[in-house]
């Protein structure tokens, strides 16, 4: 069970993230891919 501030900050890490594969920077689909494994 995940806090309220750690979903919070899950959410405007894949909102950066976003951004961040837009822009084609390296790394980021790989980061997107583990925001999205961690328990929301």
């Amino acid at each position: 069970m995940t806090s309220n501030r750690t979903r919070k900050a899950i959410t405007s890490l894949r909102s950066t993230l976003s951004i961040y594969q837009r822009r084609r920077v390296p790394g980021a689909a790989e980061l997107a891919r583990r925001a999205r494994e961690a328990p929301a």
